[in-house]
This record gives C-alpha cells, sequence and structure tokens, in this order.
C-alpha cells in the first residue's frame, strides 16, 4: 500500500471562499487552511491556478502582493449538488 501525505483537496478551497460569502483575501484563505491541514503556500498557489483553470474560482489582483479569491456560479452549483472535484 502506498502512503501519500494528506493534502488539502480543491473543496476545502471551494468551502472556505463560500462560507466566507463568495469573496475573501488570498491572505484569510491561506491562513485559513494552514489551520486546516499542511499546505505549504507554493501548493496554495497550485491549487488555485488549477481551480481557476477548471472555472471554479476567479483571481483579481489589487496590488503586487494582494489578491482576491472569487467563487464562481459554477463551484456554488459543484457544492450546491455535493458533485466531487476532480482530485488533483
Amino acid at each position: 500500500m502506498r502512503r501519500t501525505r494528506q493534502a488539502v483537496p480543491s473543496v476545502t478551497i471551494l468551502e472556505a471562499v463560500a462560507r466566507a460569502g463568495g469573496v475573501v483575501s488570498g491572505d484569510a484563505l491561506f491562513m485559513e487552511l494552514r489551520k486546516a491541514g499542511d499546505i505549504s503556500f507554493g501548493e496554495f498557489l497550485r491549487l488555485l491556478m488549477v481551480l481557476e483553470l477548471r472555472g471554479l474560482i476567479r483571481v483579481t489582483s489589487t496590488a503586487e502582493d494582494r489578491f482576491f479569491v472569487h467563487v464562481t456560479e459554477k463551484a456554488l452549483k459543484i457544492l450546491t449538488t455535493r458533485e466531487e472535484v476532480e482530485s488533483d
């Protein structure tokens, strides 16, 4: 049996943004995810990129080091119908 490290699933990110009202700063989201599990900032950014490419979130920037994550209608539909997000 192969052991892998416990990763933060994509759905955890979607749920956290939805709980925050649909929009959350990148800093606040990262801090919440750090409480939930073991995730590096690089892994966090990679997951955000994958979710954005899938059309589940939108990331906007207000300054070079500050960004916001917005949940999309597609993601809300997945969360409300309990469909599975593809594993990363």
